[in-house]
């Protein structure tokens, strides 16, 4: 299960597709007509896609012409999950590559479904599904925080610990009851047997996902809209917004907003000052009044400025002078007299470290900062299957 680019104005909310691999008698033809079927069936019925304006869609390759076309199809899912892609640019490479399409715009994030590979590490997504979609869904809480405390860090984004509210429940009326994210195959398990619902668990799934990797930090350069990059600058200037939106403007010209809702990020922003360095993450948006700027995600502080200077003391009444120009001196405000001095230098108190700040709430694919991500399957798949299967029997 992958997430595409969470910037893109026309995504969907979840903005993710999935990725099957199977082996079938059928003929590519049959095989997309039957997968195609079920899923009108399940937009018509469940997801109600197109009272929304959504766009599904579905891509199906064969394993020979997968093969072929492997690293240009992963080129397609960075682009994906990073970029822009233009409807058309997909229809070309379905055609490049034999992939057969159905639908509309959902066939791009079908393409890179296909050509993810997990080469710069994975997590996992539990998924459990529900008999009846019309239900209520009823998760104890309680079980929740306690699987949470127990695992910590291998899980992430379950439960807001500042709202009180849980994060792996849905909000529509669909089979899924409840989905767990982490980076350990066996902790997933855990989670099967240890959340309490009060809705049957009929099937359970765990998917291997991009979530939670920091896969849509761009590392190209060029600061194009709706790209999220990485950059290093040098803080020039910092005003606090009436609602307490943070504006930081840096000494290149650029301007950085630290919205009030990314809760500690928003706070730290408030204390850097001129001369501070920071490396930011950040979003990079159109604006009517600034033309580009950057929504900030994640900043690490790289040095503080803990030096302030101001204008010296009158040597004669001690009062505070003025300057008369670069390089022509002082002038006291008091008595008049005129002297010449440096600047004074005064050491200030920060109250920042060294240290990451993150946006309280993560987009899917944002990495958590105390999060390692998976390299390789902690547990047999056929032993993982069996266990499911036995879980949820």
């Amino acid at each position: 299960m992958i997430r595409l680019n969470p910037n893109i104005p026309w995504k969907t909310r979840g903005n993710a597709s999935i990725k099957i691999i199977l082996s079938a008698e059928k003929n590519l033809e049959e095989l997309a007509e039957i997968i195609w079927s079920e899923s009108v069936d399940y937009v018509e019925k469940i997801s109600k896609a197109t009272k929304y304006n959504r766009k599904p869609g579905l891509a199906i390759i064969k394993r020979d012409e997968y093969e072929e076309c492997k690293n240009f199809l992963y080129n397609f899912y960075q682009k994906a999950v990073k970029d822009i892609v233009p409807l058309d640019y997909a229809t070309r490479i379905s055609k490049k590559c034999h992939i057969l399409t159905k639908g509309d715009r959902g066939i791009i994030g079908s393409i890179a479904a296909i050509g993810y590979l997990p080469i710069e590490g994975f997590t996992y997504e539990l998924i459990t599904y529900r008999h009846d979609a019309s239900s209520f869904r009823i998760v104890d809480v309680n079980s929740v925080i306690k699987f949470e405390e127990r695992n910590f860090p291998k899980t992430f984004n379950n439960f807001d610990y500042i709202k009180k509210r849980l994060l792996i429940t849905p909000q529509g009326k669909d089979p899924i009851l409840y989905g767990v994210r982490g980076n350990n195959l066996s902790v997933m398990l855990e989670a099967l047997k240890e959340i309490r619902s009060s809705n049957n668990v009929e099937l359970a799934m765990i998917y291997k996902s991009n979530q939670g990797t920091d896969a849509h930090i761009s590392n190209d350069s060029k600061e194009y809209y709706y790209r999220t990059v990485k950059k290093k600058i040098k803080v020039k200037d910092v005003r606090i917004l009436e609602g307490g939106d943070v504006l930081l403007s840096s000494d290149k010209g650029e301007i950085f907003i630290f919205y009030k809702e990314t809760g500690e990020l928003n706070l730290a922003s408030k204390f850097l000052i001129n001369g501070d360095e920071i490396e930011i993450i950040a979003t990079v948006r159109p604006s009517d009044k600034y033309g580009k700027i950057f929504e900030a995600e994640r900043m690490r502080v790289l040095s503080l400025n803990y030096h302030e200077y101001t204008n010296p003391k009158c040597p004669k009444c001690n009062r505070s002078a003025t300057s008369l120009g670069v390089k022509k001196g002082y002038k006291c405000k008091k008595c008049g007299y005129e002297f010449n001095a440096e600047k004074v230098t005064i050491e200030i108190p920060r109250f920042l470290v060294k240290d990451e700040y993150q946006s309280r709430y993560h987009r899917h694919l944002t990495k958590p900062v105390y999060l390692e991500l998976q390299t390789q399957e902690d547990l047999d798949l056929v032993e993982l299957g069996n266990i499911l299967n036995t879980l949820t029997s």
